[in-house]
């Protein structure tokens, strides 16, 4: 399951390949969504249709690439509310893998490693997700060590005051 030098180098400029490499290492099937606008150097995925085992080849081969210019990750689920314990009931079991504290962390990470090689990446846009401190923290080394990035939304996120304190002390 250790990739080679090679593949990881080349993986950086081709993020369609390495990404089928990775799936295919951990015997999974590479998903249509995510290789859908690769050509065109953007990622841009809805989070809520991805499972937790499918993004860790995403996550490895983001990290390292280097090619990407727009990536995108949307999440528009809806959490239940109390007041409704049936259907509580069925919407946890429905909550998306992107939901989970351990999955935005990795994707933070992933992000972070990204900026921190990428030339080209300019535009990041988080939509829906519950970012926490140390996510939003783990971004933020990222965006320091890029001088391309022009444009970064995250929209919907609920950063809130104490994501925005430790994002201004980044600057």
């Amino acid at each position: 399951m250790i990739e080679s030098v090679q593949a990881r180098q080349r993986g950086a400029y081709d993020f369609e390949s390495h990404y089928d490499n990775l799936c295919a290492l951990q015997d999974s099937v590479p998903l249509a969504a995510v290789k859908a606008h690769l050509s065109s150097g953007v990622l841009d995925i809805n989070a809520d249709r991805v499972r937790a085992t499918d993004w860790m080849p995403i996550l490895n081969t983001l990290q390292i690439n280097k090619s990407l210019e727009y990536v995108a990750v949307r999440s528009f689920f809806q959490p239940a509310s109390d007041s409704d314990d049936k259907r509580t009931a069925v919407m946890k079991r429905k909550t998306p893998a992107i939901r989970s504290k351990e999955i935005t962390f990795r994707l933070c990470k992933a992000l972070r490693d990204c900026l921190s090689v990428s030339p080209t990446l300019m535009y990041i846009e988080l939509q829906g997700l519950p970012l926490r401190e140390r996510d939003i923290q783990a971004l933020m080394k990222g965006v320091l060590k890029n001088s391309t990035l022009c444009h970064l939304s995250m929209e919907y996120c609920r950063v809130g005051d104490t994501g925005l304190e430790s994002e201004s002390s980044f600057y």
